[in-house]
Order: C-alpha cells, then sequence, then structure tokens
C-alpha cells in the first residue's frame, strides 16, 4: 500500500509500454520507475527525510506525477499549491504547512520573494526548479541526474501522510487535509473495482494536478500498468485531438470540461469511439450538460461523489441517471453513509439532513488543526458539511451545503475568504457572498453589499478591487447592492434567503 512501490512492479511487468506521454514525449515504464527512483534517492541525498513536507507549485507535467510517486517512495509529504493563487495565498499555505523545500516552475518563482524572512530562509536553498534542461544545482534534471536507480530504504507504515490536500480558506483559516498511502491504495481499489479499470487503457484527466482527483485517475492508470496522457493546461478542442490519437478510453472531467468539448464546433469529426469511460465530479453536473454528454459521447458517463478527505463515496452511471435525477449514486462497497438531524438522530428515507459517513479511505484529520477536525466528526462518523437525502432505493442526494461552499468550474470557493477582502473596501459596511446559478460554471460567486452612509461604490470599482487581492477564480461575477442583509435572531446571515429568487424551480441549491 506505500504509493510508488508499484512502479517496481510495473517496469516489470509492462516495461516497454508508456506509462506518461506528455506533449508528444513518452517514457515508458521502465523509464518512469528509474527516474523516480533516481529522485526519491537524491532528496535523500539532499537531506530530505521521512515526514518531511514539500511543495509542488506548478502546471501539469509528467514531472509532476513523477514528483507524486518520489515523494511517496521516500515517505516525504508532497504539499500540492494551486499555482492560480496569488503570492500571499501561497504563503499562507507553504507557512501553514511548515514546508522545508519546493518544487516550482520558472514562472513562479518570484513568488518566493514575497514570503516571510524566516520561511524564504528556509526554502531558499532547497527550491527545485522544473525546467527542462539540466544545469545549475538547483534544476530538477541536475538533481534527479545526481540520483542512483536504487529506492532509499524507508520504513514506514501506509498509515504515513502521502499528502496535505487544502480544501478551503486563506489567512486563518488555511485547512489541510492529511491523506495517507492507505486512503490513495484502497480508494485506487474501490475505483478499479467500480469503474473495471484495466492495465491496458489509456486514460487523460485533462484537471490541474494541484487537484486530488483528476491527479489520482492519472497515477491509477499508471499504478496498474497503463497509459496515463498529460496536458500542461485544460483545451477543449485538444482533449477531443488527444483522445482519437492516442485512442484514450477514459478519463475524468469536471462538467465545465464536458461542455466545452461539446461546444467545439468540429465536435462530430472527432472520433472518440475508443472512449469506454467518462468520469464527471468536482462540482455537480447539470441535467442539460449531462444529457448532452450521453447524446455526444453514448451512455459511457458516470458521475461520483467524493472529496479530499473521503475519497469516492457514491457513483451512479449512465442508465439509473435517466431515472434518478440530480442524484450522485448509491454509495460505494464498505462506505456507510448516514442522513443525520442536529440532534444527531437518523432522519427517514426521504427527509434532509446532514451527510455523515464512514469509509475505510477516510483522511487522517486537518493538519495542525485537532479542533476543525474534532468538528467535523460525530464519533467515528465524518461530515464534510453537505446536506443531502437517501431514497428508498438508497440512492444518495446533495441539496445544499451546511457551510455554503462554492463550486465554480470544478472549484471549490469558501465565500468567507471573498468576503474577508470586500470587508475592508473603505465604502462597504456589509457583505454577504454566495452562489447562483451560471450555464457555463455551474456556479458564479455574487456578493451582496451594504454601503457605508456618506460613500458610494461602482460593480466597476469593487471588480476591481477584488482583482487586485484576490485569484481570478474567487472573484464574484455580480453584485447586489441593497440596505441590510438577512440575518436569524443570532446575528448570522441567511444566505439562503439571498440565494432563494436566483434557484427558484431548481432541483437543488448547488
Amino acid at each position: 500500500m506505500i504509493v510508488g512501490k508499484s512502479l517496481a512492479y510495473t517496469a516489470i511487468q509492462y516495461r516497454d509500454r508508456p506509462a506518461i506521454v506528455f506533449e508528444g514525449k513518452s517514457w515508458t515504464h521502465r523509464e518512469l520507475h528509474a527516474r523516480v527512483n533516481k529522485l526519491a534517492d537524491a532528496l535523500n541525498a539532499r537531506g530530505y527525510r521521512r515526514g518531511d513536507r514539500i511543495a509542488v507549485l506548478a502546471r501539469n507535467s509528467h514531472r509532476y506525477l513523477e514528483i507524486s510517486f518520489a515523494l511517496g517512495l521516500a515517505g516525504i509529504c508532497m504539499v500540492p499549491i494551486n499555482h492560480r493563487l496569488r503570492a500571499a495565498e501561497v504563503a499562507v499555505r507553504l507557512e501553514h504547512a511548515q514546508v522545508t523545500g519546493v518544487f516550482i516552475e520558472p514562472e513562479f518563482t518570484e513568488l518566493l520573494a514575497t514570503l516571510q524572512p524566516d520561511m524564504a530562509a528556509t526554502i531558499a536553498a532547497r527550491t527545485i526548479v522544473l525546467d527542462d534542461e539540466a544545469g545549475g544545482e538547483q534544476n530538477y534534471e541536475t538533481i534527479l541526474e545526481a540520483g542512483r536507480e536504487i529506492a532509499p530504504e524507508v520504513d514506514f507504515t501506509p498509515e504515513e501522510p502521502l499528502y496535505l490536500g487544502y480544501t478551503s480558506g486563506t489567512t486563518g483559516r488555511a485547512k489541510a487535509a492529511i491523506v495517507s498511502h492507505r486512503a490513495i491504495a484502497v480508494g485506487y481499489l474501490y475505483k478499479t473495482l467500480l469503474y473495471d479499470f484495466r492495465p491496458e487503457e489509456v486514460s487523460l484527466n485533462p484537471g490541474y494536478f494541484w487537484h486530488s482527483a483528476p491527479r489520482d485517475f492519472a497515477q491509477l492508470q499508471i499504478y496498474l500498468g497503463g497509459t496515463s496522457i498529460v496536458m500542461r493546461d485544460f483545451k477543449a478542442r485538444e482533449c477531443l485531438e488527444l483522445i482519437q490519437k492516442y485512442k484514450v478510453t477514459n478519463g475524468f472531467f469536471v462538467p465545465t470540461m464536458f461542455r466545452m468539448m461539446l461546444e467545439c464546433e468540429d465536435f462530430a469529426s472527432f472520433d472518440t469511439s475508443s472512449m469506454r469511460l467518462l468520469i464527471s465530479g468536482g462540482a455537480p453536473l447539470p441535467t442539460k450538460i449531462k444529457n448532452d454528454v450521453l447524446e455526444g459521447f453514448g451512455p459511457i458517463l458516470q458521475e461520483f461523489y467524493a472529496a479530499t478527505e473521503t475519497r469516492i463515496i457514491a457513483s451512479i452511471g449512465s442508465e439509473e441517471l435517466k431515472n434518478k435525477t440530480r442524484s450522485v449514486g448509491r454509495p460505494v462497497r464498505d462506505i456507510d453513509v448516514r442522513i443525520l438531524d442536529t440532534e444527531g438522530n437518523e432522519v427517514p428515507s426521504g427527509t434532509v439532513g446532514e451527510i455523515y459517513l464512514r469509509t475505510p479511505t477516510l483522511f487522517s484529520g486537518y493538519y495542525n488543526d485537532p479542533e476543525k477536525t474534532a468538528q467535523a466528526f460525530r464519533g467515528s462518523w465524518f461530515s464534510l458539511g453537505d446536506m443531502g437525502r437517501l431514497d428508498e432505493d438508497g440512492y444518495l442526494y446533495i441539496v445544499d451545503r451546511r457551510h455554503d461552499m462554492v463550486i465554480s468550474g470544478g472549484e471549490n470557493i469558501y465565500p468567507s475568504e471573498v468576503e474577508d477582502v470586500l470587508q475592508h473596501h473603505p465604502a462597504v459596511s456589509d457583505v454577504a457572498v454566495f452562489g447562483v446559478p451560471d450555464p457555463k460554471w455551474g456556479e458564479t460567486l455574487k456578493a451582496a453589499v451594504c454601503v457605508k452612509p456618506g460613500f458610494s461604490v461602482t460593480e466597476d470599482e469593487l471588480t476591481a478591487y477584488c482583482a487586485d487581492h484576490l485569484a481570478d477564480y474567487l472573484k464574484p461575477r455580480s453584485y447586489d447592492f441593497v440596505d441590510e442583509l438577512p440575518r436569524n435572531p443570532t446575528g448570522k446571515v441567511l444566505k439562503r434567503v439571498l440565494r432563494e429568487r436566483y434557484w427558484q424551480g431548481a432541483d437543488a441549491k448547488v
């Protein structure tokens, strides 16, 4: 169950089969095994040891997957960082995770100069730059070539942290799920059994690898002995070209990606008949897009419900989707799901409550945050804060989120961090940020803003202000100017009241 050790098997069993294809180049399982071993050995030689944490700040490439396997092999915990974040947001994660080194692409190195002096000093000499050409003592290829093709001998159990997955927050609210080798390896087992993945398959997972799901699915195909096609960035037409060229058989896509591929003018001209499985996740799949996917690609769609903390929870296939509109499917094997009321009592079928579960793929808590870890549990039962219901056939429906998280284009957005920025604008007295339906992104952010007496501010001014302080995907796309925000007797903003008129007629408020 140690992620990375599997390559020793595939390097023998499938030695000459391509393991990774990236920008026209390929690396066989034997070559990948050698590179991963050399990198793990080189990191060991540079003083990294079991339990250390190394960040990765990069776009997708073959190296991202090499790093993930090598760190797992060496017992080092990876900290994937969203490269779209601004410098301050990156710094929060690096400092919270207490990283002692970073793999970084050249275009992002300037961010390191903005770190606090202590953190900058800690990682200055332990920065590894992901450049194509060897040269310089901090260059990835130079360091890798200095390693031996012998994996370091490190004694650790499957409960060792494999990576920290950031699931929300910036300053003061950073939350990192500790994901173990056990959670990932058992998750591989369930996905393989559920979706019938096979060693001879070719997989395309174009989402960014700092997201758990695309990286997991890409590595799973390699783990089994197959081939993963890697895209640096998602481009709809290029996706279709790669499916046709490499006869891709499966892939994970967020709903926005499906929509963009289907909207390509020459979509029908591409041969996608090799695809036997399309997996949708990361955000609710709108019914129209779901139907368009089934029409455009055929009845090969599976939608699943999962999270960094839990791995896969439930899944639903093409035939079931016809009769179970808006359902995310039945829980997969060995996963127990309960719907509880506010007192912790199980509710009847069809009744909405908070979703709690028990699963062998559960995370190991939130890093350096016992309070948030404790808040997520009722005894041995864990909750993501989602609200849902189970029907009489055991199908799960997600209907709302207790914590008001918004998913836009597959990105998890927690409105509180956007509200914090807007609260600092001199003209804003109060603000609430929430999700409204959008045909392209599923949801987009809307801000309800109260303006201070004697002040004035326009939507354009607030948009420009957010552009200076937030990553692009965190900016509200529209604003409502209101006299006051609806609140309950204790003063909590009633976001469901704000959302209500925008979601009228929808089966689910997500």
